[in-house]
């Protein structure tokens, strides 16, 4: 079907080229049709140089779908008078009345967003520029992908904000701005009106942690308030980045206060916090990284508070996978992190994974001498070469191709993750292993089959192929289908 719109698609561009070809000369042969020729493209000349001398206003366009982003058109040559339109925009955004809309990905802060109108490319697969978001929502997981995420390089402004400290019934916050996708300077503004505004729990307003009192811990942060209710951030980041807390509200929160802190640079990363009345910090868990689409692949990070006052985090890879022999973006992993806060302040979690989109972890397998060759398909050329003289490798893996299996991710045994040079690569069945933490049962169909047999604890397998959480095996001439449960993909430690 796509090739057959490819040559419609090149017919009519050649049936149009034919056609402009045959009016042309048809033009050339009658003098006052050259002059009439002459005087439209004239007139047409005059036209475009005084809209674009005169007409060129700057206009700020706010989505239909996604109230809180603006599409900035013809924005100002002179930067700073960008900055102050875009602070004025702030100013009338919080003052004005509209409906609530979706929220944009990677994102659940209060917060304002600013693109530059473009970023249309030509073409059946081209990007539809960020004007698409005007009036449609994001697309994850459609034939062409179209998230605001691509259009980094328009990013104009960002701006967070939250109840001022000193009167919440105003509005503070932090202005990031940007040139060319890059960040290049933080504005702030102070005491704005908003007619957004959130109840308030009027029967605890005596309490410290009331919902509605700006914790010092929560909004934008510097690296004092880090060093002082974050210590630890500071020395597991390179490069500082941005920093936003935001409170998380249980119902059984006097004991202690759960707080989602946001770094962002080039991606996000997600940590959780619980503190006590007195502000000091009393556990904290990372829960991941979000970041737009590189190389291929994006991750996304969403949570919800359940009924129990659990808290579950959905942490989802997004990837090019194949769907009837052609090339859509869809859901590679989907992790769930389930958080509960004992007594005590500690973060109690289990890690689930969605047996439909699972990614299963082995290890690099290969002797001292050899190295471990990555391929950009099931049998195809050498991309990338492993050096195998290192302590081993850690290697995601979701499909399965002919003794082949895709990668999905690296990581040396301290957790470091290797840059897979074309985001996504191809590896051999015989350079990769598993073995069993327990006692496992073989079955000679995942699920429902009948016990072939048994592997024993410890026993290195052999990988055949995967389905869901199901891992088809070898060992010592049986083979079989084992619950993915029963294994791990560790060489130097003990699985759950």
């Amino acid at each position: 079907m796509f090739i057959l719109i490819i040559v419609i698609l090149i017919i009519l561009l050649i049936l149009m080229l034919l056609l402009g070809i045959r009016l042309f000369k048809w033009t050339l042969k009658s003098e006052k049709r050259i002059q009439g020729l002459l005087i439209i493209l004239t007139v047409s000349a005059i036209g475009i140089g005084i809209h674009h001398f005169f007409f060129k206003n700057m206009q700020f366009i706010q989505s239909e779908v996604y109230p809180n982003l603006y599409l900035v058109n013809y924005p100002d040559k002179d930067y700073s008078v960008v900055e102050e339109a875009i602070k004025e925009k702030i100013k009338e955004h919080l003052s004005s009345e509209y409906k609530t809309g979706k929220p944009l990905s990677y994102t659940g802060e209060k917060a304002i967003y600013f693109y530059k109108l473009g970023g249309m490319s030509f073409g059946f697969l081209g990007e539809a520029g960020t004007g698409y978001f005007i009036d449609h929502e994001e697309d994850l997981g459609g034939f062409v992908s179209e998230e605001l995420g691509m259009y980094r390089d328009y990013r104009l402004a960002e701006f967070y904000y939250e109840p001022c400290s000193r009167d919440n019934s105003l509005v503070c916050g932090e202005i990031n701005f940007f040139r060319e996708g890059e960040h290049v300077k933080v504005d702030r503004l102070e005491d704005l009106y908003s007619v957004h505004k959130e109840p308030q729990n009027l029967s605890d307003s005596t309490q410290k942690t009331n919902y509605s009192i700006k914790l010092p811990f929560h909004g934008v942060l510097d690296t004092e308030a880090l060093a002082k209710y974050y210590p630890e951030i500071l020395n597991e980041f390179d490069s500082i980045g941005n920093f936003f807390a935001q409170r998380i509200p249980l119902s059984n929160d006097r004991a202690c206060i759960l707080s989602l802190l946001r770094r962002t640079d080039s991606y996000t990363d997600y940590f959780l916090y619980t503190h006590d009345q007195d502000f000091e910090a009393i556990d904290s868990f990372y829960v991941g990284k979000a970041m737009d689409f590189d190389h291929g692949k994006s991750v996304t990070i969403a949570y919800e508070i359940n009924t129990d006052s659990s808290i579950s985090f959905h942490k989802v890879l997004w990837g090019p996978v194949l769907q009837n022999k052609e090339e859509t973006i869809d859901t590679l992993s989907h992790e769930t992190i389930l958080f509960r806060v004992n007594q005590s302040g500690k973060l109690e979690y289990t890690i689930s994974k969605n047996p439909r989109f699972y990614a299963l972890e082995v290890y690099s397998r290969s002797s001292n001498t050899e190295k471990i060759n990555l391929s950009d398909k099931a049998d195809g050329k050498i991309i990338q070469v492993l050096d195998s003289t290192e302590d081993g490798f850690l290697i995601s893996i979701i499909s399965e191709d002919n003794g082949w299996f895709r990668v999905l991710t690296i990581k040396d045994l301290d957790g470091n993750e290797q840059k897979i040079q074309n985001g996504f690569a191809w590896i051999d069945h015989s350079d990769i292993g598993i073995r069993a933490n327990r006692v496992a049962t073989v079955l000679d169909n995942p699920k429902t089959g009948k016990q072939v047999g048994r592997v024993p604890m410890d026993a290195e397998l052999n990988l055949i192929d995967i389905w869901q959480d199901w891992v088809k095996i070898e060992f010592q001439g049986l083979t079989g289908w084992v619950d993915s449960q029963y294994l791990c993909g560790n060489p130097v430690t003990t699985c759950p």
